[in-house]
């Protein structure tokens, strides 16, 4: 290349660099302009030392290699939401059941009979006899209401409830009237000892009822002044609080025990015919046909009166089994069958679904007449399943030996040893017996010193 040529070439080449510096110059002003927080419209680049300073801040090389992570919540927030979640489903599974509570305890019947029926109470023409009266009934009456003032207060304990069951009459539930009671039996709950003790009281017990100024049979009680004067007399006579009552009728026996799905007894060939003529009663107000539910008698075929045969009995059959009295021992076998099948009712309730438990209360529960209240009744089904361990003793009362049978105003009356007896019931109740026999040993080591051998009874 000649002089000329190169000259040119090294301007030309100078003037490239010279506008490379210039460029690189202004470039640089931009940047110092940018960093001093330069003229408006500059976007400013941080320096190194405030992008360490700026967490949030990524660099571009960051941004466009690698995608945002989203913020999640932290383990804090996440447990108390979970906690909130439980606490909301806990309350509503509570108010379900409140609802269901109020729903079923809505149903039972809470009316008060406050009717209150003077004169002689009715009687049934066939329960008269023929026979003489065997003690006078002025100085009986004198008597009980000396017996009334030795036995003026009551035990009672925090730790044992005692609720009366009335089982009314088949007649008075159809007829929608007050007669006397078919059942009388105290169920007590004794959380201390674990025990329930179910105590038939006998209804042919004669009673003197000093506000009617009459002497009756104990079940005539409740003709005068209904439950809370029934309540009242077993009070008195017998010296025990009662706390609350419940009182059903047939109809609500009979769908306890088909709920259930029936129950088991052993049954006589004697009982199985007795039981005809109660049946009989009851088809007619259940408008069923003439001998229906009766019991084959094939089954008993070659057997003695006495053999007993293992039988499912559906709510007609239990209902007549229950009431069934003119067989063996009159009444006293008669509360021994209603406790048999109260005993096996319960255990066949153990069985129940809520299905079949729904289905129990809805039909049961309107035909139910109590005084206890949704706080009792709720701490009652509270502590059901503890309930349903606690030991099962039975008694009847008046206990043999200690009352004698009697005659009085043609009738066929109980003359029991209400001292003796009302110790019994106190003893296994609140007690530490397990049964009359503990009782009576435990009565007659405390009043040994009192026999009478004119009566052949203890404590007088």
């Amino acid at each position: 290349m000649d002089n000329d040529n190169k000259n040119t070439s090294n301007t030309q080449g100078d003037k490239d660099l010279q506008s490379l510096i210039s460029n690189a110059i202004e470039n640089r002003k931009i940047l110092d302009a940018s960093n001093s927080n330069g003229p408006t419209g500059v976007i400013p680049i941080p320096s190194k030392e405030q992008q360490k300073a700026d967490p949030t801040h990524e660099s571009d090389s960051k941004q466009d290699k690698t995608p945002k992570k989203k913020r999640g919540w932290s383990k804090k927030k996440k447990t108390g939401i979970a906690l909130g979640i439980i606490f909301v489903v806990f309350i509503i599974i509570i108010a379900i059941i409140v609802g269901l509570f109020f729903h079923y305890t809505g149903m039972l019947d809470r009316t008060k009979d406050t009717k209150i029926n003077s004169g002689r109470a009715p009687i049934n023409s066939s329960e008269l006899t023929s026979e003489a009266d065997t003690f006078d009934a002025k100085e009986k009456e004198d008597e009980l209401k000396a017996q009334l003032q030795k036995q003026s207060s009551k035990i009672s304990s925090e730790d044992v409830t005692n609720i009366l069951l009335i089982g009314e009459d088949i007649r008075d539930t159809e007829e929608e009237s007050r007669g006397n009671t078919d059942v009388m039996m105290i169920i007590s709950i004794n959380t201390k000892n674990k025990t329930i003790t179910m105590t038939s009281l006998m209804r042919d017990m004669y009673i003197y009822m000093a506000q009617f100024d009459e002497g009756n049979r104990l079940n005539s009680a409740y003709w005068h002044g209904g439950c809370e004067y029934l309540e009242q007399c077993i009070e008195d006579y017998f010296g025990i609080q009662i706390d609350r009552y419940a009182r059903v009728n047939f109809y609500s026996f009979i769908d306890i025990v088909e709920t259930v799905g029936g129950i088991d007894m052993e049954v006589s060939k004697a009982e199985a015919e007795g039981m005809k003529k109660p049946m009989a009663e009851q088809n007619k107000y259940l408008k069923n046909k003439k001998g229906t539910d009766y019991i084959s008698d094939d089954i008993f075929a070659g057997k003695s009166d006495e053999d007993k045969v293992k039988l499912h009995l559906n709510g007609n059959q239990a209902l007549a089994f229950a009431r069934l009295r003119y067989v063996g021992n009159s009444d006293y076998e008669r509360t021994e069958r209603q406790r048999r099948v109260i005993s096996e009712i319960i255990t066949e309730s153990k069985k129940l679904n809520l299905v079949q438990l729904d289905k129990l209360l809805n039909k049961v529960l309107p035909e139910i007449n109590t005084d206890l209240t949704d706080g009792e009744i709720a701490n009652l089904l509270l502590n059901a399943f503890d309930y349903m361990k606690y030991d099962i003793q039975q008694l009847r009362i008046p206990a043999d030996g200690y009352f004698t049978n009697e005659v009085i105003y043609s009738m066929d009356v109980l003359n029991p040893d209400f001292a003796a007896n009302s110790a019994f019931i106190q003893y296994i109740v609140y007690g530490s017996c397990k049964n009359i026999d503990e009782a009576i040993k435990q009565y007659q080591e405390e009043n040994a010193y009192n026999y009478s051998y004119d009566t052949g009874y203890y404590g007088y």
